[in-house]
């Protein structure tokens, strides 16, 4: 992981609420969300948005673990950002656009 990659993703994270520790300095970061994740905790948001598992795993790996068993509707919130390369959280009192750059496996 460059120095610039890592800043980044240590961005992400002290966003979340774990925050980052130093402990994780050019740690790629290793996300394994629940099949029953929402699709906020996929993408992010909320009244406070906070980035959510994709954005998390920014410049490391998205894994999700027993694929099938994702909702419909919350693996077509992975389209875009897929496809885009980016996610937009719109909330009341915030905009935010995270980049997510990750690698994704599925079992």
């Amino acid at each position: 992981m460059t120095d610039e990659q890592a800043l980044e993703a240590a961005a992400v994270q002290s966003l979340s609420n774990g925050g980052f520790s130093s402990e994780n300095w050019k740690r790629r970061n290793f996300r394994a969300p629940h099949h029953t994740s929402s699709g906020v905790a996929l993408v992010g948001g909320g009244g406070n948005p906070r980035p959510g598992e994709i954005s998390l795993a920014h410049h490391g790996v998205l894994f999700l673990d027993e694929f099938p068993e994702f909702d419909r509707k919350v693996l077509e919130v992975l389209r875009e950002p897929m496809e885009s390369g980016h996610i937009t959280i719109s909330a009341p009192r915030a905009k935010r656009i995270s980049p997510p750059d990750f690698s994704w496996s599925r079992r």
